[in-house]
């Protein structure tokens, strides 16, 4: 028996042990890994806001939320991963998913709470809330809510039709099989008197009876007028020569939005390129104003206001704004978070930078 015979006898001996040798036969994706630089399955893609927008309107004139989904969302699916089987699987990137997502007058979204983290960061309408843990938070355009890891949320609406990104890192917790999702007994959590209870304890000043051990971890409610007021104060600055005027959303620590998400808005001001870098986490962005270009491993997309597009991790890119006389504003999300916080993250500038 020659010795390809003994090995092929010895693979099939060792599977059933549940065993496997490291001679067996690599895939491309396997050898993929074996790189100085990160490989990644991600591809950069837009998704253009007319045709999201269209398909969102024309489900919400179909059905309401009862029957078919708790909630009438659209999500955004990578090229790359729109064949996978299980739903779980067809995300934005490997770690986050982004999904827009429309409440009609009158709608309730039931409660619910699970541990992946959330957020909504509104786009359009006016007249709906959150409801977090208790706590009432008013949806206007621009906002940024925060649904943390196993907190009771729901929506309702008494104005007219709002729309919303959802943001959710539950591609990562279903990678680590630790998921979990419970509905709120009734379907609808009792609310607090009043409105932004977080926001109030937060922030540069506090109650002077709350201990700190008590004060919150998270600050639930970012409103855009203070988000657009604090760009407008850091205009006339420096920025940072790879994002231009570019904050993050901090908790109240000063460190990240949320443990495996870092949320941002950056201002790219008019006429404005930024220098080319590349990161190992994964950005997905919203065009919020304006319109531009990313460039992305030397490949150009076009973005227009209310577009959404994926930047995969350890590309090369770099934003333009076409308007020489208005500013564009992106809206984005990382996974920054986990990468600092397992010790992995790197960043690189572009020749020139």
């Amino acid at each position: 028996m020659s010795e390809e015979e003994l090995l092929r006898e010895l693979d099939e001996k060792l599977r059933g042990l549940s065993v496997e040798g490291l001679w067996s036969p690599a895939s491309d994706a396997d050898m993929a890994t074996y790189s100085k630089d990160p490989h990644t399955s991600v591809l950069p893609h837009v998704w253009k806001w007319p045709e999201l927008y269209d398909a969102i309107q024309t489900v919400a004139n179909m059905h309401g939320l009862d029957g078919k989904a708790e909630r009438r969302v659209l999500r955004l699916i990578n090229p790359a991963y729109l064949d996978q089987k299980n739903r779980r699987q067809r995300t934005t990137t490997h770690t986050m998913l982004m999904t827009l997502q429309l409440l009609k007058p009158g709608e309730v979204a039931h409660d619910h709470r699970h541990n992946f983290a959330a957020f909504r960061f509104i786009l359009k309408g006016a007249g709906a809330y959150t409801i977090v843990e208790g706590e009432k938070i008013p949806m206007h355009e621009g906002d940024l809510i925060l649904t943390p890891s196993m907190t009771w949320h729901g929506h309702r609406n008494g104005g007219e039709p709002v729309v919303w990104l959802d943001g959710l890192d539950n591609p990562l917790l279903f990678l680590l099989q630790a998921i979990t999702w419970e509905a709120f007994p009734g379907g609808l959590q009792p609310m607090k008197p009043g409105s932004d209870h977080t926001t109030s304890r937060v922030g540069t000043t506090r109650p002077i009876w709350e201990k700190i051990s008590e004060r919150p971890t998270y600050n639930l409610h970012y409103k855009w007028q203070d988000t657009y007021e604090k760009l407008q104060c850091l205009s006339d600055g420096p920025g940072s020569p790879f994002d231009g005027v570019a904050l993050e959303y901090v908790n109240p620590e000063g460190g990240h939005t949320m443990p495996t998400l870092s949320c941002g808005i950056q201002m790219l001001r008019p006429g404005e390129i930024t220098k080319t870098h590349r990161h190992n986490c994964s950005t997905i962005y919203h065009a919020f104003r304006g319109n531009g270009t990313t460039v992305i491993n030397g490949e150009k997309f076009e973005w227009k206001q209310g577009d959404c597009f994926v930047v995969p991790l350890w590309s090369w890119h770099s934003h333009q704004n076409h308007s020489q006389t208005a500013a564009a504003i992106l809206f984005s999300v990382s996974d920054l978070p986990v990468m600092e916080a397992l010790k992995l993250y790197r960043e690189e500038a572009g020749e020139g930078a």
